[in-house]
């Protein structure tokens, strides 16, 4: 993991003191800097947040102009193999699927092929919609599933076909609209998704490493998502415990209570502890499908081995202490006569021993080369997504028109969120108000996959655009506040109020 040196932190402290003092009345972040200035803060931002943040490895592109400005990459690929992070490396880019989907709809409107106000579904056999109660099949139009209002999940797992609210309400993030996206983008144009994206999109900027799906060669170049160790532990034990819990209550109270037995006995465990583990499987399943549930399962029953192995290593130094063998000349207390008081005490202790290691990063299984969503399974590197970004501020495949269309305010995100978030078509929109009076509009999609966290940031008028992609879960943060530091705006960051949704602006899964 990279660190802090002396020299770095002092370049850090003065350029901060120039931002403070040279920027401070507009709040624009690094926006005027200079091209090495924004170099060296970054090169000395990076490190520091990714160490704060457990994140293994990153990278982090920031044009301007149409210029690359910085293009870095740091860390590792595996906290297991330890192969460095170069520019090369292609992570997850999750949800900054969405912009570039939206791009391929937009350039299909332009075809005459889908059109915004009409139903994204019309003449697509068999329907991917189911059918609602009186027996049609719902209507949703495109800009319903660009702007978040289809009335969809946001399950993209499971795709459950189906309306939670009626289409064209208030906003709700919605990835599953982009499922129904991919499937009438195949239809249309009779070939796959991914293909469909690469020759409209991705070919045509230049963006080889970067695809929808990945050739089999590049799967070796992916870098490996991790989470911290407590949250597959938390999956699995979490309903485990709480089933067996609620399941030998009820067994307690047949036992003592119908069966007139004087109490319970280790047998009588077994079918809740049996019951509980059923639960948990299916629990996981339908949480994180089956991609992903033997990696779950496998980092829960190594930390099992290691809890035994630690408390047995207690256990001993109880033992070779002389606390668990009986005081001669005395009699013997029944604690000292069992040793399941000591036992007990072990596994405590053992439990205690490894808590350190909770928020230490685990690795994931990677994401199948095939395995295609719109809105989701974008895969990339930060260079190549900023060539996506430059389409953005200086369109080349769309009309000009088209990308004002696609980038101006639709509909206002609600639920709570600051006054100045709206969603575009397919792209947030934030307008934050200056400390100088002005309004400074920044583009944005923040993405999270399972051991992943990325975030593309555009400010039209500076011409200016940031990509970052780590291979963490807990990257959030540290993409959040990179974007922070480019763009301006760490006072509403530390609010709360950056380039993320409220809760309750994001549609339930089911």
């Amino acid at each position: 993991m990279h660190t802090i040196r002396p020299y770095a932190a002092a370049v850090l402290a003065l350029l901060v003191a120039g931002v403070i003092a040279a920027s401070a009345r507009a709040d624009t972040g690094m926006l005027d800097w200079d091209d090495k200035e924004i170099a060296q803060a970054l090169d000395a931002f990076v490190p520091r947040l990714m160490e704060k943040d457990n994140v293994p490895g990153a990278q982090v592109a920031f044009i301007r102009d149409g210029r690359m400005v910085y293009e870095r990459a740091f860390g590792i690929r595996n906290v297991i193999g330890r192969t460095p992070v170069t520019t090369d490396t292609i992570f997850e880019a999750a949800s900054l699927s969405k912009p570039v989907a939206a791009h391929v709809a937009l350039q299909l409107v332009a075809a005459g092929k889908l059109s915004l106000d009409k139903d994204v579904g019309l003449g697509l056999e068999p329907p991917w919609l189911e059918p609602g109660a009186d027996g049609r099949v719902p209507s949703i139009t495109l800009e319903q599933v660009l702007t978040h209002t289809s009335g969809l999940s946001n399950d993209i797992r499971r795709n459950t076909h189906h309306l939670l609210t009626s289409p064209g309400g208030s906003f709700a993030y919605a990835g599953e609209g982009f499922g129904y996206l991919g499937y009438a983008v195949t239809a249309h144009e009779q070939r796959p998704f991914a293909d469909v994206a690469r020759m409209r999109v991705l070919d045509p900027l230049g963006m080889a490493s970067t695809g929808f799906s990945l050739a089999d060669e590049q799967m070796s170049r992916v870098a490996t998502g991790h989470v911290s160790l407590w949250m597959p532990l938390a999956l699995v034990f979490a309903p485990f415990a709480i089933v067996f819990v609620v399941v030998s209550a009820i067994a307690f109270f047949v036992v003592r209570i119908i069966m007139h037995r004087p109490h319970m006995e280790a047998r009588h465990l077994v079918a809740p502890a049996v019951l509980a583990g059923l639960a948990t499987i299916i629990f996981l399943l339908e949480l994180v499908g089956l991609g992903l549930i033997t990696a779950v399962f496998l980092i829960a029953i190594i930390f099992l081995l290691c809890l035994a192995l630690v408390s047995v290593l207690w256990r001993m130094v109880f033992h070779l202490l002389g606390f668990t063998r009986p005081r001669p000349g005395t009699l013997v207390r029944r604690e000292e006569m069992s040793g399941a008081f000591w036992t007990r005490l072990s596994l405590v202790l053992g439990l205690f021993s490894l808590a350190p290691l909770m928020v230490m990063s685990v690795p994931l299984p990677l994401r199948a080369a095939g395995d295609v969503h719109p809105a989701s399974s974008l895969r990339g590197t930060a260079g190549e997504i900023a060539l996506f970004a430059q389409e953005i501020i200086a369109p080349r495949l769309l009309a000009e028109a088209d990308m004002l269309e696609m980038t101006r305010p639709h509909v206002s995100v609600g639920h709570g969120a600051p006054d100045g978030l709206a969603w575009g078509l397919g792209i947030g929109v934030r307008d934050r108000r200056l400390l100088d009076g002005e309004t400074q509009r920044t583009l944005w999609q923040w993405g999270s996959n399972p051991g992943y966290s990325s975030i593309l940031i555009v400010e039209p008028k500076a011409r200016a655009a940031l990509v970052v992609l780590t291979n963490a879960q807990t990257g959030g943060d540290l993409v959040q506040e990179l974007g922070a530091h480019v763009f301006g705006g760490l006072t509403e960051l530390e609010r709360g109020q950056a380039w993320t949704l409220p809760q309750d602006a994001v549609a339930p899964n089911f």
